[in-house]
């Protein structure tokens, strides 16, 4: 329970009741006489219960951050808290042109085109917020991001085969990565193929497939992960539940030198390709539609300045082993990669090339 728009003087005592939880609750207020402290009154609330999708959800920002994201939809308020503890909070409505999208408001956003939004599916949220700059403190840029309040938090159901694409960072270079990772044994284990071309673990030469251990971390839904041969090659990941599947991800700063900020998701492997149709943000802060099918992806994309972009790209398959991954092979000269589960949608730039570093995210509308 909250109190919002508090109004206490001497004379008055006015707020808002807000319940952050899916349960009806009781609030109690206990009223003094300033003049005889005696005289005691207890005035109690029957709140009903609130929205189902209130509540705080653990935020990978593709900045390199983990945050914390706090909706309440009774009121239409958020709540932002970075890596640091420090908070943002204002309102959030519905973006008319697009049903199932909301509109952040936030200072931060100067841009001419709203493009501070985001979408729901069951305990997931995926959207685009003027996130902190990776590297450059004071400085805010509109960034996409997932986030989670169905991580997983026992040891076993870590279990999976993800492709997996992410972004390093740093205050004026960017740079991409795919890469096959399975975690295996009960969650005990983590095996990457760290091969140039892109390999999936079965194809992996056991030369480049690299083994970690991960343990438990300091909370119930994270997980260390370390190389065996090299503790400096060493993170936190976790696991969201999203639409009945597992999605890896992770986000902060790699603590070997150059120590980049960066960026993880990782959809399960399979061997199907469903036709989909997303939504989200990407890197450059524009918003738009992610659309797949069996040989082709569209996107249409309303930038920072309300100008619009759009392009189609036949698909093609740069693994015979990876079966949900796609390579963009035009009609642009820029190579993008992707990969889609039905429900959620990334695609990340080359990493030749001006797209590298390049990250679009979106979910199902």
């Amino acid at each position: 329970m909250s109190l919002r728009k508090t109004d206490i003087s001497s004379l008055k005592w006015s707020a808002q009741l807000a319940n952050e939880t899916t349960a009806a609750s009781m609030f109690t207020v206990t009223a003094k006489a300033s003049a005889n402290s005696a005289q005691v009154k207890d005035i109690v609330f029957n709140v009903s219960a609130g929205d189902t999708r209130n509540g705080r959800y653990k935020v990978f920002a593709t900045n390199g951050t983990r945050q914390t994201l706090a909706l309440n939809f009774d009121t239409m308020s958020y709540e932002m808290t970075d890596e640091t503890g420090t908070a943002v909070s204002d309102t959030f409505g519905s973006d008319l042109s697009e049903a199932g999208t909301y509109l952040f408001k936030s200072s931060r956003n100067t841009a001419t085109a709203i493009n501070t939004r985001f979408r729901l599916a069951t305990d997931t949220v995926v959207g685009s917020f003027p996130f902190q700059v990776a590297k450059v403190p004071g400085t805010y840029a509109v960034q996409p991001f997932v986030a989670s309040r169905a991580l997983v938090t026992t040891q076993p159901a870590l279990d999976g085969i993800y492709t997996r694409l992410g972004i390093n960072l740093q205050a004026a270079t960017r740079d991409s990565n795919i890469r096959q990772v399975q975690v295996a044994s009960g969650g005990t284990v983590v095996y990457m193929c760290n091969e140039a071309a892109i390999t999936s673990i079965a194809a992996c030469p056991p030369a480049s497939l690299l083994t970690y251990n991960v343990t438990a971390g300091s909370a119930s839904d994270a997980w260390n992960i370390a190389n065996v041969n090299d503790p400096l090659d060493a993170g936190i990941f976790y696991i969201a539940r999203v639409a009945g599947k597992n999605v890896y991800l992770s986000a902060g700063t790699n603590p070997k030198p150059p120590n980049d900020s960066v960026f993880r998701i990782g959809l399960a492997e399979s061997a199907t390709w469903p036709v989909s149709k997303t939504s989200g943000g990407d890197t450059t802060g524009a918003w738009g539609t992610l659309d797949f099918d069996a040989t082709t992806y569209s996107t249409v994309l309303v930038r920072s300045d309300a100008t619009a972009s759009g392009f189609t790209a036949n698909l093609s398959s740069p693994s015979a082993t990876i079966s949900n991954l796609r390579l963009f092979t035009g009609p642009s000269s820029e190579f993008y990669f992707g990969t889609q589960d039905g429900t959620l949608s990334v695609v990340v730039g080359a990493r030749s090339g001006p797209v590298a570093g390049y990250m679009q995210i979106g979910l199902v509308r």
